[in-house]
């Protein structure tokens, strides 16, 4: 039987050492995240309000087992070239068994410039990336490499600005950050860039965490006076770097999955109940990286809460909240079982399969592997669209791949 075609929904990039010196103006360098060597004299990034610098290691090496695997003392000449080089990335997609990636912003580099309280320099951060990931990583390898936009922390007339720009670019979709107006509220004051999106055809995107630019603000300040840790959450603090946890310990070094989930789920929410794709009907938002097996639970909550409430809070929806899920928006997965057992109720056109690479997450290079086993008694229509279809469909990428 011919092999499902394989398109990752979202995968990334390390930034090559000569990102921010190359793309961000002059005036801004002194500013830009720094390249440095971390104390095992590997490459790391030191990023604003960081207490130390991040390390290449977890993202520049992909296919190790975990054992493996370290995050320090790791130099760029020693890593795979396609983690950072888009003219080297076709070698590594054919090894994965990918026929193409959609490339998302890294949320720790751009962080970088989205949280900093200088409107100018977020600006001209977002800009150096736009610039450079579709003038130079992606045109790369044009017909395999599909760039979306980063869209700015600093207002709806900047956000809208940017996603005519990325229209005109060639770009295939636009990371929301927060709400268009930067506060951590849906109002109307954000519909131009929903209208400018619907009229362009370019989806947005949540990726991973979503933050007020409020918020950003205050945890770059508080991280800057050394009051917060980097999870935003309390963490177990050891007396040594070898510390093995005892039970009712949160290990040092354990990332917190309900950030990401507890983003999504109130995003998901506020969207569904605000009337928005009554307005907009043709507006495309896709969940990216946040998986799918919590979705079911999710729709049965909206749609209950709808129908209890509808008529004392006069919610201004003309369909149930799920109908909205399934005719407007999509999420992305790595592998997620829960989800696939449940792909009827999530729907089977609203599932897009990912790789990450070259996170931490990636299945490199059995991705193709591990992306067919975990479809394993699903009919082939359907692993189709769970593979490419809704891919390329949601981000409109049919006549960029040669496809009828």
């Amino acid at each position: 039987m011919e092999q499902p075609v394989i398109v990752s929904a979202d995968s990334h990039f390390l930034d090559p050492p000569h990102l921010w010196r190359t793309w961000l103006p002059t005036k801004y360098r002194d500013r830009a995240p720094q390249l440095v060597e971390d104390d095992s004299r590997g490459h790391a990034w030191l990023y604003a309000g960081a207490k130390e610098p991040e390390s290449i290691g977890l993202a520049g090496l992909p296919g190790r087992p975990a054992s493996d695997l370290r995050a320090h003392g790791v130099r760029y000449e020693e890593i795979r070239r396609g983690t950072f080089d888009g003219a080297a990335r076709a070698a590594d997609q054919d090894q994965d068994g990918v026929a193409a990636e959609v490339i998302f912003p890294t949320a720790r580099s751009l962080g970088h410039f989205l949280d900093d309280p200088d409107r100018d320099l977020v600006l001209a951060g977002t800009d150096a990336y736009n610039r450079f990931v579709i003038e130079e990583f992606c045109a790369g390898a044009p017909r395999r490499l599909f760039a979306v936009a980063q869209l700015p922390t600093t207002g709806v007339e900047d956000c809208v600005k940017t996603l005519q720009y990325a229209a005109g670019r060639g770009f295939v979709a636009a990371v929301l950050p927060c709400w268009p107006t930067g506060s951590d509220r849906l109002t109307v004051d954000s519909a131009p860039l929903f209208a400018c999106a619907q009229d362009l055809g370019i989806p947005l995107c949540l990726h991973v965490r979503f933050r007020s630019r409020e918020e950003r603000l205050l945890l770059r300040e508080l991280q800057e006076q050394n009051l917060i840790d980097e999870l935003d959450t309390v963490r177990f603090r050891p007396p040594a770097a070898d510390h093995a946890p005892r039970p009712l310990e949160y290990h040092h070094r354990a990332p917190n999955f309900g950030v990401t989930l507890g983003s999504a789920a109130s995003v998901f929410s506020d969207l569904l109940f605000s009337g928005i794709f009554d307005v907009y009907p043709r507006l495309k938002i896709g969940f990216i990286e946040t998986w799918v097996g919590w979705i079911p639970r999710a729709l049965e909550a909206v749609d209950d809460i709808w129908d209890r409430n509808r008529y004392l809070r006069r919610i201004p929806l003309s369909q149930p909240p799920s109908h909205y899920w399934h005719s407007n928006m999509v999420a992305s997965f790595l592998n997620d079982q829960t989800g696939i057992h449940s792909r009827h109720t999530i729907g089977v056109e609203n599932m897009m399969w990912s790789s990450d690479y070259p996170h931490f997450g990636t299945f490199w290079p059995n991705s193709g592997k591990v992306a067919r086993e975990s479809l394993n008694g699903v009919p082939a229509a359907e692993c189709a669209l769970i593979l490419s279809g809704n891919c390329i469909r949601f981000y409109g990428l049919a006549d960029r791949l040669g496809m009828p």
